[in-house]
């Protein structure tokens, strides 16, 4: 597991391990991965995204800014054993203007030797929508000239769509991702048949706050995690 940990409002990156996924234990008590010297596009903030294990190699994507009211971006950092990481000097994928003033990275796919990498961009008003970037590589990557992939569109989404879980099962992508609003409290489920023209499902939400056991989330349920383990 690689978690945020935060020093004066400064994020690093943690590492933590478990033999079964309840119990852990932190082999390393210092980040695994730092901010930027003074001056360097992320000399605030490196918050892990999503890690693929691509080969023997794992490449992290992670958030990374110098300004926490500025613009946002994605790094690549690589790792042979998941503990010492290297960064790349410049993002892989820079934020911009618009809905993708700020974006952050929350799910790779690779697929037939192309990467999905699905993340979230947010403008000046704090409005989230999802937009998807591929690569050949890993590495160097073009944004889909038909982002946004997926925008608030249907009346419980509130004012944005945001965090989504990414997987790739029986020929379908499939997608599950959270409200944003005055109150995060449900999320949503779209598919896809290529990873970029996605349909949101007629059940949404598909999730609801209020269906918590005893209801002990019944104000708020936010960032979905969802995966496979084929």
């Amino acid at each position: 597991m690689w978690y945020v940990g935060l020093a004066n409002s400064t994020a690093h990156t943690l590492y933590a391990e478990s033999q079964d996924g309840i119990y852990w234990i932190r082999p390393i008590s210092s980040p695994v991965l730092n901010p930027g010297n003074y001056g360097t596009w992320d000399s605030h903030t490196v918050a892990p995204g999503p890690v693929i294990k691509d080969g023997q190699l794992y490449k992290m994507y992670y958030l990374g800014y110098s300004d926490p009211y500025g613009q946002y971006s994605i790094g690549l950092a690589t790792s042979s054993d998941g503990k010492i990481w290297e960064k790349y000097q410049f993002p892989v994928i820079s934020g911009s203007t618009g809905w993708e003033r700020q974006i952050s990275p929350h799910s790779v796919i690779k697929k037939d030797g192309v990467y999905y990498l699905y993340y979230v961009g947010r403008d000046q008003t704090g409005q989230d929508r999802i937009g998807v970037a591929l690569s050949n590589d890993g590495t160097n990557w073009a944004k889909y000239s038909g982002n946004p992939v997926l925008t608030p569109s249907q009346s419980w989404e509130g004012t944005g769509v945001s965090w989504p879980g990414v997987i790739y099962e029986n020929g379908t992508f499939k997608m599950v991702y959270m409200k944003v609003g005055y109150e995060s409290d449900a999320f949503g489920m779209a598919t896809s048949s290529d990873g970029k023209i996605w349909i949101k499902s007629d059940n949404n939400p598909i999730f609801k706050a209020e269906n918590t056991s005893n209801g002990w989330a019944s104000d708020d349920i936010a960032y979905p995690c969802f995966k496979s383990w084929q």
